[in-house]
């Protein structure tokens, strides 16, 4: 195997290709989501995501969506490791979690969201704007302004932090 294929492979491996497109080709598309030299101006909403594995917050990371180079910014991101997910789009159409988890490059079922992950035989606990939700698969879940998404592996369980939308 050549040295860059190897590489390649290496780091896809180890990030998952949703971060090799987005910090060594420069922003590739991800499920069709762009990474665009500005933040889009026709849509504009905000969604807050609070994951919790036994009580303990997962922190979700500052910069998701903005790769590391700077050159360009995907219309699903964050600023900062809040939580506070920004669509910013130059098109108005539906956004769903599982586009924010692959441009976050990680993995999302009802039984997984990153690094927390149910006991065998178990759902993760899902929780959107305080109603329990019970839908098949929560890649599925739209992304939608001013929407709490609470994603727990319990017990015990975390009591989640209420959104401060002011602040964005």
């Amino acid at each position: 195997m050549q040295p860059i294929a190897l590489l390649l492979a290496l780091l896809i491996h180890a990030t998952g290709p949703a971060t090799v497109a987005q910090n060594l080709f420069g922003g590739l598309p991800i499920d069709g989501i762009r990474c665009d030299a500005q933040e889009g101006a026709v849509e504009h909403i905000h969604a807050h995501l609070q994951i919790f594995n036994r009580a303990k917050a997962l922190t979700i990371p500052a910069m998701i969506g903005i790769p590391r180079q700077g050159a360009c910014l995907y219309w699903i991101h964050t600023h900062s490791g809040d939580g506070y997910i920004h669509i910013e789009s130059p098109v108005i159409r539906t956004f769903t979690l599982g586009q924010f988890f692959d441009i976050w490059g990680e993995d999302l079922s009802a039984t997984k969201a990153s690094d927390v992950q149910a006991p065998h035989g178990k759902r993760l606990s899902i929780w959107v704007n305080g109603t329990a939700w019970h839908g098949k698969d929560p890649r599925d879940i739209v992304l939608r302004d001013h929407e709490t998404i609470v994603i727990q592996n319990g017990p015990p369980f975390a009591k989640p932090a209420l959104s401060d939308w002011s602040k964005l």
